[in-house]
């Protein structure tokens, strides 16, 4: 778990017990998640954001000792064909798909039909792109620890799949070469729109 040191400026104290709803408008933030211009995600993919939360920070994995940083952003649309954006860069070469766990290079024997090699401008490092279901992800490797696990929730017709991963690479693009800057800049949680102080303080702490 990171250690929260920042918080979205943006309406975090409304008055209000109870948890604010999402509102089902899209946002007019300059910026998503830190690295995403909104205007790229709407004129490009035609991804609407409605709400989306990002985190910063060190991390370290217990049992090899390795340590790094860490990005999380959750994006959720409101207009056809996508539902959510997720990008996950952390320490480790697991990737966790939503539908299981790979390992990185083992993605081309788990997705023979769709996995290619991908290549980003400015950016070094290797990469995988593949399809699987409803879903487009992208996978990058910066390091020997550092590994970057993207992923699209598409619900659109199948003949325009393609056009719509070219879209997602552009977007993507610009936003991998960042992440890692971002992350280890500070400790960061942003929540937009955020919720109420009482919700906040039951995310922060779980009760174990």
């Amino acid at each position: 778990m990171c250690l929260v040191t920042s918080l979205a400026a943006c309406g975090l104290i409304n008055g209000s017990d109870e948890t604010t709803q999402p509102p089902e408008t899209p946002l007019a933030d300059e910026m998503i998640c830190g690295v995403f211009p909104n205007q790229d995600l709407q004129n490009i993919l035609g991804f609407d954001t409605y709400w989306y939360s990002y985190s910063t920070g060190p991390t370290e994995n217990v049992k090899t000792g390795d340590s790094g940083y860490h990005y999380e952003c959750y994006a959720r649309s409101n207009s056809d064909p996508f539902g959510q954006l997720e990008i996950n860069y952390r320490i480790g070469t697991r990737l966790d798909t939503g539908y299981g766990v790979v390992e990185f290079d083992d993605i081309p024997a788990e997705y023979p039909d769709t996995a290619r090699e991908v290549t980003f401008a400015g950016v070094e490092g290797e990469g995988w792109a593949w399809t699987d279901s409803v879903d487009i992800y992208v996978a990058w490797r910066y390091n020997d620890t550092q590994v970057l696990l993207a992923r699209l929730t598409y619900w659109g017709p199948e003949e325009d799949l393609d056009e719509q991963v070219g879209k997602f690479h552009a977007v993507l693009e610009p936003a991998l070469a960042q992440i890692p800057e971002l992350a280890s800049a500070t400790s960061t949680r942003v929540v937009v729109p955020s919720p109420t102080p009482k919700a906040d303080d039951e995310a922060a702490d779980p009760g174990y």
